[in-house]
């Protein structure tokens, strides 16, 4: 659904104002620091006669000092060869990991990620995986291509580099190929080689990218082409030469000197286009209006090369406090070039990057170093206390959370909480009332555990809390890691009792099934057993599902209506729900002011979905066990692991809808729910909760559609 809005979005814009070819890609190089990046940039850059120049010099690259990128280096050149392109090359320090995916989300764009050959061979496995886990995490919506670069091959035997690139090249591209198009070979550099034998082949690999890409390039609007022209003029006498940031206002009306009748969502949808091509960076922050930045190396390199430096990084960048904080002086004396410091530090908080609580110190999630001391989450004495916890995990071995996920989640914790949270490099504890709550990443990152705990027994005060915080890591998880697909779990109380050093949990599979069967579940690992009732906080017809509630009333103006009119809402209620910024959080009020109405108010509210909404009716369940608590012989339950695999090949889905929608088992609106999941997995997920909730009459239908399209998929239904 989000593919085909943004299609149409682009359609208009030709049609408003005709469209010019576009002869330029991305070229998007990763790989952790010292592999040979920028060296890659310059050999890529330069021509025959300063090739020739630089076969001449005595100077080795062994004997040159590291120069690293601070933050990402970005510049539009004409690579000989190739043609031009726009050209960003990614430090690979972790601190700077943390802004990238800020950048990754990107439409043509080739992928270059390089490794050293000269680590062994696990570690060279581990990087490559981690930087393709980072790409597929960026973009949920396209089939990037990655063209994999073994550096510093001088210094191997050649047969023994292209049997370790083999072995990489076909890992990866087993593991990824369903997610990634990974070139069909590695490519053997000395980076330092301008015209070697290798890089004519890099070089023909991105042509032949290249004009693929271009291919299907669609015709940058008139529009776009009007204000790259105008972007030297704008620097010069609309910003600051030290601040080429433009406000969404002065924007505009640089705009309509251009164009006096156009309208502000024709400029918005120009202005995606030219963040897509390189030329701005355009930012839609959930608190303000649009940000756009004239002068993209500026932000990448001036701003977030000194801000997010590491320590022992060869640049000028603020000093921190023992606690890693960093003050406004330190701030203001690495930047004081820059006139307004108060504007440079809005810009930073408006990307979610700091906090600061009294606007002197600024806590900046990606530089904390302290992993959480054990001492701060201990075991209480109290008899009464109650625990409950969710946990957010990995889908698969491909997905990862970005490197900017968990300060995100950070950022926002301190931004929404009544409370100033304790914050560490893998952990935040936050207070609220007599409820405490945890949030833990996992050792190995692929997880993150969400707990709550009442000294006092307050259920209900758990409850809300728990939701808060899934609810924070949810949006996070849609804002900067949108193609990680992830499992939810429940998260065993008493191994939370017990403070066990790791965390153990329940799939919603087994809980389903165990409350089915008399509510007693036993831990496959631990062993011990476990009420069903006991795991879930606060479990109600409208909390049961509540994550797909809020992602299924995207549109609550005629439920509002409905509301008000039976007398369910007030139009005060009304005013509260529309005042909230975004589309989850009116969802989230809406669903908080019906719970607080009670049992009447919610029949009333599911009466009202079944009229605007169905499929959000149908998540409204009143059965002990919620949507998957049906019973155990229920095939698309008991085999939902085995289906949820298979079902994830993009030609298998894409057949069984256009069935199912021709037969009118599925509306247009469902299908286009279930398209619009980040994942094939939850694209598999979604389809099977839906055909789970209609009749047996679809269902039979259902297993036909599979005859046809997917046999052995068919006996498993």
């Amino acid at each position: 659904m989000k593919v085909a809005m943004q299609e149409k979005s682009y359609h208009e814009l030709l049609q408003k104002s005709g469209g010019v070819k576009v002869n330029r890609c991305k070229v998007f190089v990763f790989g952790k620091a010292e592999t040979g990046k920028s060296t890659l940039k310059g050999s890529l850059k330069r021509g025959r006669v300063a090739a020739l120049f630089q076969g001449t010099s005595k100077t080795s690259s062994a004997e040159e000092p590291h120069d690293p990128t601070p933050g990402v280096d970005v510049g539009t050149f004409h690579v000989p060869g190739v043609g031009e392109v726009s050209l960003w090359d990614f430090a690979g320090q972790a601190e700077y990991a943390v802004t990238h995916s800020m950048f990754m989300d990107a439409e043509n764009t080739v992928f270059i990620v390089l490794y050293n050959i000269m680590d062994d061979s696990e570690t060279q496995e581990q990087e490559v995986h981690f930087w393709l886990s980072f790409i597929k995490a960026c973009n949920p919506n396209r089939q990037p291509d990655v063209i994999l670069v073994a550096s510093h091959t001088d210094k191997v035997a050649l047969s023994r580099g292209r049997r370790l690139a083999t072995h990489i090249l076909a890992l990866m591209k087993a593991e990824f190929k369903a997610h990634l198009r990974i070139a069909d070979e590695v490519i053997l550099m000395d980076c330092r080689k301008t015209w070697s034998e290798e890089m004519s082949r890099l070089k023909s690999l991105l042509v032949k990218i290249r004009e693929s890409l271009l291919q299907n390039q669609r015709d940058m609007p008139l529009l776009c082409a009007k204000i790259i022209e105008r972007l030297p003029t704008w620097c010069e006498t609309k910003v600051s030469l030290n601040f080429p940031v433009m406000t969404w206002s002065d924007y505009m009306s640089g705009a309509r000197e251009i164009d006096p009748l156009v309208d502000e969502d024709f400029v918005e949808k120009s202005t995606r286009f030219l963040h897509h091509l390189g030329e701005i960076l355009f930012f839609t922050p959930a608190t303000s209006k649009p940000i756009i930045v004239l002068k993209p190396n500026w932000l990448c390199t001036d701003v977030i090369g000194p801000m997010m430096a590491p320590l022992n990084f060869p640049i000028p960048r603020p000093e921190r406090t023992s606690e890693d904080y960093v003050t406004r002086a330190e701030i203001q004396r690495v930047f004081q070039d820059v006139a307004d410091v108060d504007l440079l530090i809005t810009l930073l908080q408006e990307f979610q990057l700091c906090h600061s609580y009294d606007g002197q110190t600024f806590i900046f999630p990606g530089l904390l170093r302290q992993t959480m001391p054990p001492d701060k989450w201990q075991p209480t004495p109290e008899p009464k206390v109650i625990y409950f916890g969710k946990q957010v995990q990995c889908a698969d071995s491909t997905d990862m959370f970005s490197s900017g996920f968990f300060p995100r989640v950070q950022t926002r914790l301190m931004r929404e909480l009544e409370n100033r949270p304790l914050l560490w490099r893998d952990g935040a504890k936050c207070v609220d009332k007599d409820v405490e709550g945890l949030i833990k990443l996992s050792p190995d990152g692929r997880a993150v555990n969400i707990c709550v705990r009442s000294a006092q027994g307050d259920k209900v005060q758990c409850g809300k809390m728990l939701q808060q915080l899934e609810n924070i890591v949810a949006d996070v998880l849609d804002e900067c890691s949108p193609g990680t697909g992830t499992v939810e779990k429940v998260l065993s109380v008493r191994a939370l009792k017990e403070h066990r050093e790791e965390f153990y949990s329940y799939g919603k599979e087994e809980i389903s099934k165990a409350a089915a069967e008399g509510g007693t579940i036993v831990h496959p690992t631990l062993g011990f057993t476990e009420q069903v009732s006991d795991l879930l906080c606060v479990e109600t017809p409208l909390t049961r599902n509540r994550p797909e509630l809020v992602q299924a009333l995207r549109h609550v103006e005629p439920i509002l209506d409905r509301l008000l009119s039976r007398g369910i809402l007030s139009q005060e209620k009304c005013d509260v729900i529309r005042t909230k910024e975004t589309p989850q959080d009116k969802a989230r009020e809406l669903l908080d002011i019906v719970e607080r109405k009670g049992e009447g108010a919610a029949r009333e509210f599911k009466a009202v979905l079944e009229e605007v909404n169905p499929h959000a009716a149908g998540m409204i369940q009143d059965s002990a066990c919620g949507l998957l608590g049906r019973e155990e012989e229920d095939p698309l339950i008991k085999n939902r692991p085995e289906l949820v695999r298979d079902l994830t090949s993009s030609a298998v889905m894409g057949g069984i809808l256009n069935h199912l929608l021709s037969r009118d088992i599925l509306s247009e609106e469902e299908c286009g729910i279930i398209k619009a999941n980040r994942t094939a997995h939850d694209k598999a997920r979604e389809l099977l909760d839906i055909v789970g909730r209609k009749s047996e009459a679809a269902r039979r239908a259902f297993k036909e559609v599979l005859e046809e399209v997917s046999p052995h998929l068919a006996e498993l239904v």
